[in-house]
């Protein structure tokens, strides 16, 4: 897979995340579609030896931007780094049809990220649409104030509704389409919560070794007893398609 080398244009603390921004125009970016990212050094330090798999939070057609929380090394290698690496958009994004009703917008933890590119571009279309953001804590949702209008929820109450993102939301039956991104147990309850025959699509959080479907490590249960690589086939699903 081929890595492009970036300069890290702004970097930016959004309370519990970090906020990249780099000068992007070598492939066109769909609503939640990821790239891998390493610190540049690659193959000289082989630190880290796995690239991380973002989700692309904004793009206006000049500059890209990733959000992401600090985990481990490699995720603190790159909150130091002035140079990254990045590959091309990978995976299948978010599906949009305009037409279908009021869309709503639902993200839990890092899982916003998506989000925000979705948004932007539902505005380019004239689509309207609501957005429901989920945190821990008052210190995750601090990136909430890049979506003006959002509605939140903190599970401890700190900042909006106490609870999770659909306690938020209410019901989800009256919206035309639905879009989200979180942990599986979220996004299970978001496709139940979705009314019968609603475009419903989920975008899943699972690691990743590769990036190109190689090493089967993000694979995810569809109906029918099969598992599919999020990498590839993903990370942005139908609802009903997804065993769980």
């Amino acid at each position: 897979m081929k890595y492009h080398r970036v300069k890290v244009e702004e970097r930016t603390q959004l309370g519990s995340y970090i906020l990249l921004r780099y000068r992007w125009n070598d492939a066109h970016i769909e609503p939640g579609q990821f790239a891998m990212v390493r610190a540049a050094g690659y193959p000289v330090t082989l630190d880290p030896f796995l690239a991380r798999p973002f989700s692309f939070y904004d793009y206006d057609g000049e500059m890209a931007s990733l959000l992401f929380e600090i985990r481990g090394r490699g995720t603190a290698l790159l909150d130091l780094t002035p140079t990254i690496e990045v590959t091309v958009p990978l995976g299948k994004g978010f599906r949009i049809e305009p037409g279908l009703g009021r869309p709503a917008l639902l993200g839990g933890g890092i899982g916003v990220a998506p989000l925000k590119i979705l948004g932007r571009r539902l505005d380019a279309v004239g689509v309207p649409h609501d957005v429901f953001l989920g945190f821990a804590d008052a210190e995750s949702s601090v990136v909430a104030r890049e979506f003006p209008g959002a509605h939140v929820a903190t599970m401890d109450g700190s900042v909006g509704t106490h609870g999770t993102v659909l306690d938020a939301a209410g019901a989800l039956t009256d919206y035309g389409a639905i879009y989200s991104c979180g942990p599986n147990p979220m996004l299970a309850a978001v496709k139940l919560g979705a009314a019968e025959n609603t475009l419903c699509q989920l975008s899943v959080e699972e690691r990743m070794g590769c990036g190109n479907g190689s090493c089967n490590g993000c694979v995810v249960p569809v109906r029918g007893g099969d598992y599919v690589r999020s990498c590839i086939e993903g990370p942005v699903f139908p609802a009903e398609a997804l065993a769980w």
